[in-house]
């Protein structure tokens, strides 16, 4: 089956084909590191590492680049603000950021270029859109000039009003046309700057990606990528300038993600998160609450297009619902270690039910990276293990068939998952547990009930409330939860 991919630039899925066979270039819309990064850039970054996992995963060598910003009027704010130099503020945030990103296993990318690494080919580039009559000079300024590429809007689909409208933050009576935007901004006291064929002066933020990703990519690649918040302008003019400067597509495949909305009070409304509004939560806070696995959980349990509203019960249910994974695979084991005497009919279930959680896994993965339906997969698969396995409670795995069977739908669920960058291993909950040790205080509490002996049985509970764990006693077992 062949993935398909919702392409922002036409507005319909499209069946996927990379320009090189068996490879793909794949840009993304990096940090701007002018203050600590909030859940939403957590959000971007494990987005596209799970579209690149995925590639990785059906066959492809994948080339990520992802950009890091550090020239940009916020940072220079932030330099002044802070009484530090612009690369310090960019270099300090920055280097938050990628440990941050470690924490939820987002893979490093293939190359990070800095734009103040790259203003030589900036400036190349600059140049070759004067030299075509798409750009102009202005006092040390240089703009590129909308009119002269007939096709702008064509991503954003955005009327000229709408397009004006959008351009307003750089108004200059100076420009000759009100869309148009700077490409080289002539130096100013206390900036960062640059020599240039017209002058001291450092470079605007659009054109800054359009160098770096063509350096590394070339002048046309597969995939660029980013927030449905850059799409315009940012996304729009670096089609435009590199368009015209190449007279070839720029992208071929544009993958947009929504935002993170912060869920307001008990009534359930959403807001934009953004620090004009005073409601951002930071990404170190989030992990620091949640943990990596459980936000990156959260992050991917929405499909990547739609908005994700963040709330603390949204949180506490990703945990929960990661955690069932990580017991299911405990509960497989477990299976695995005990003398079992399950019939045919158990083990062809098994085996059905492994088959169909690949087949559906995949065929959601294909279909426009859909990761809540990969990870529902998931979740029946488990539910068939935890079934089997009660019903089957005093044996299931004494054949080798039944421990190769098992030992399958361990390797099925373990590595589905970790395309999605989850891993389910051991892991610890609070207070030095492990959900290994829980599982074993739960079959000692289990052995005291059968003999009868409910006062152990009652203390192991107790002792468990005490350290968070809740116990759920129901007909089929035990189940437990952080509180």
């Amino acid at each position: 089956m062949p993935i398909r991919i919702y392409n922002s630039l036409t507005r319909r899925k499209e069946e996927f084909a990379s320009r090189e066979a068996g490879k793909v270039g794949m840009y993304v819309c990096g940090v701007t590191p002018y203050a600590p990064a909030h859940v939403g850039h957590g959000r971007s970054a494990v987005t596209m590492d799970v579209v690149r996992r995925w590639l990785t995963y059906r066959g492809y060598e994948v080339t990520y680049v992802v950009n890091v910003t550090d020239v940009e009027d916020k940072i220079i704010a932030a330099s002044q603000r802070e009484g530090r130099s612009w690369r310090e503020v960019a270099e300090g945030y920055a280097a938050s950021y990628w440990g941050e990103l470690e924490d939820l296993a987002v893979l490093p990318p293939t190359i990070t270029p800095i734009a103040s690494e790259h203003i030589e080919e900036i400036v190349a580039l600059v140049e070759r859109l004067v030299e075509k009559g798409h750009a102009y000079a202005i006092d040390g300024d240089v703009a590129f000039h909308v009119p002269s590429f007939p096709e702008y809007g064509k991503l954003s689909k955005r009327d000229l009003d709408s397009q004006i409208a959008g351009a307003r933050v750089e108004e200059d009576t100076r420009k000759r046309d009100a869309r148009d935007f700077f490409l080289w901004k002539a130096a100013k006291p206390g900036e960062p700057s640059w020599e240039s064929p017209w002058g001291r002066g450092r470079p605007g933020w659009h054109i800054e990606c359009s160098a770096m990703s063509e350096k590394y990519l070339g002048e046309g690649f597969d995939i660029h990528a980013g927030g449905t918040d850059l799409l315009f302008p940012h996304h729009e003019n670096e089609i435009a300038q590199s368009e015209a400067a190449s007279g070839s597509q720029f992208a071929r495949v544009w993958i947009h993600h929504g935002m993170v909305n912060v869920v307001l009070g008990e009534d359930g409304d959403e807001e934009k998160m953004a620090k004009s509004l005073g409601n951002v939560v930071s990404l170190r806070e989030s992990l620091d609450r949640a943990g990596g696995p459980a936000l990156r959980y959260y992050y991917i349990a929405a499909h990547y297009r739609s908005d994700l509203p963040f709330s603390e019960r949204s949180l506490e249910q990703a945990q929960g619902a990661l955690e069932r994974l990580q017991i299911g695979r405990q509960t497989i084991e477990r299976l695995m270690g005990r003398e079992m005497k399950a019939g045919g009919a158990d083990l062809a279930e098994l085996e059905e039910a492994r088959r169909e959680t690949e087949e559906q896994f995949h065929e959601s993965m294909d279909d426009d990276f859909s990761t809540p339906r990969a990870l529902a997969a998931l979740h029946g698969l488990v539910g068939t293990v935890n079934r089997l396995g009660a019903e089957a409670s005093v044996t299931f795995a004494a054949s080798e068939e039944g421990r190769a069977r098992l030992g399958a739908a361990r390797e099925t669920l373990v590595g589905l998952a970790e395309t999605l960058g989850l891993s389910l291993e051991e892991r610890r909950v609070g207070q030095g547990l492990t959900a290994e040790l829980i599982e074993l205080l739960l079959e000692v509490r289990q052995k005291a009930r059968e003999a009868k002996q409910y006062e152990i049985a009652d203390e192991v509970r107790e002792r468990l409330g005490e350290l968070g764990i809740v116990l759920e006693d129901r007909a089929d077992g035990t189940s437990w939860r952080l509180r």
